[in-house]
């Protein structure tokens, strides 16, 4: 048998074990014209809001688009990374997503996303499509694509006077989603997604309390920031490996670390500091023997600006502190030396710009999430 032939009888095997697993798990017969693996086809190609549609249309559907198999094959599919603005107003998410590769003026598609009760926002990340948010004792995930919220089971030992705090991470070896959480500063727990499982105890070796900072997840490794408790109090880099489930820290290579921004640049760590007319940039090149490189940039941004994160491309993403009609994200190559500008419309006619009691603080209120891919995973 030629490879050719293999491919295609490997290409069949897959296509009728997916089958048997839709038929059976619905009881639904094959009578139909058309034959199961070109429907798979087909509804891998469509925009995700209709697939997301497709899912009350038909049981059939909903049994295809749900497997981890047409996940999988959809995902080879899915659109280029976009840019996710998200304002919190009450207790709505107000999302509005754009290509980030978009210039001049963009169009944008908004959505509104009700938060949870048991669901507020201190750190807020994109991580493989999923957005995790804290909760008073336990951790919310966050599908946009499908804009729905899956809790988590509360972790073990969360007393009445203790806050949660955690965060998302994906390991794509092996390609499952993992959220940490750690509760008292030394009760540090892991959780694997998509499997009925119960939180699991980790020893982190120190007992450490994360900062409001979001954390990164970057290949397959969670860091954030976090104060750490040995003799003296002193503020490190956290990181959790997500395969071996396995912690280590790492020191800050500069003193004033607060106005530094963690994100993930050029497929490592960093740290960031930006000015209007100054960019920083810590590069952690070697993870094993703790060594950063350093680089500076000049540029000259737009007054009253904030550094809000990193695309892939290895832009560096910039948006203002008023909300104008036409509300701009400025995008700034440092390698390059290239500013770029995109005007949002669209957003001037959002509900975010309706008077009420409580105003809107572009500060605390409004989050800007870079690398946003699309994900129809659920639990």
């Amino acid at each position: 048998m030629d490879k050719q032939d293999e491919k295609k009888q490997g290409t069949t095997k897959s296509s009728s074990t997916l089958t048997t697993r839709c038929s059976h798990g619905n009881h639904i017969s094959q009578s139909n014209s058309i034959p199961l693996d070109i429907t798979i086809e087909i509804l891998s190609r469509l925009p995700a809001k209709s697939i997301v549609r497709s899912r009350s249309v038909s049981k059939l559907w909903s049994s295809i688009t749900t497997t981890p198999e047409f996940i999988k094959h959809r995902s080879k599919k899915t659109s280029p990374p976009c840019v996710l603005l998200i304002f919190r107003k009450h207790d709505k998410l107000i999302v509005f997503s754009s290509p980030q590769h978009q210039n001049t003026y963009s169009h944008v598609q908004d959505y509104h996303i009700e938060i949870p009760k048991n669901g507020f926002i201190r750190r807020l990340d994109s991580v493989h499509g999923l957005i995790c948010l804290e909760g008073s004792k336990q951790l919310v995930i966050c599908n946009p694509t499908l804009k729905r919220f899956f809790p988590l089971p509360e972790p073990q030992g969360t007393g009445d006077e203790y806050n949660v705090g955690g965060f998302l991470g994906y390991e794509p070896i092996e390609g499952k989603y993992k959220a940490l959480c750690i509760v008292r500063g030394w009760n540090t727990q892991v959780l694997t997604l998509e499997i009925q499982e119960s939180w699991r105890v980790t020893k982190p070796g120190y007992t450490h309390w994360p900062t409001k900072d979001t954390g990164r997840c970057i290949n397959g490794v969670i860091y954030y920031k976090a104060i750490i408790f040995d003799r003296v109090p002193r503020h490190v880099i956290f990181g959790f490996d997500l395969r071996y489930e396995e912690f280590t820290h790492i020191e800050f290579p500069m003193r004033n670390y607060d106005r530094f921004l963690m994100v993930s640049y050029e497929g490592r760590l960093a740290l960031i500091s930006s000015t209007s007319s100054v960019v920083e940039i810590w590069s952690l090149e070697d993870a094993g023997n703790r060594k950063w490189s350093y680089e500076q940039f000049h540029l000259c941004l737009p007054p009253n600006t904030s550094l809000k994160g990193v695309i892939d491309a290895g832009e560096l993403i910039y948006t203002g502190f008023s909300l104008n009609r036409s509300f701009c994200v400025v995008y700034f190559d440092p390698k390059k030396n290239n500013i770029r500008e995109t005007k949002f419309q669209g957003i001037a006619d959002n509900q975010i710009w309706q008077p009420d009691r409580l105003g809107f603080d572009l500060v605390n209120d409004f989050y800007v999430l870079p690398n946003h891919i699309e994900s129809f995973i659920s639990f």
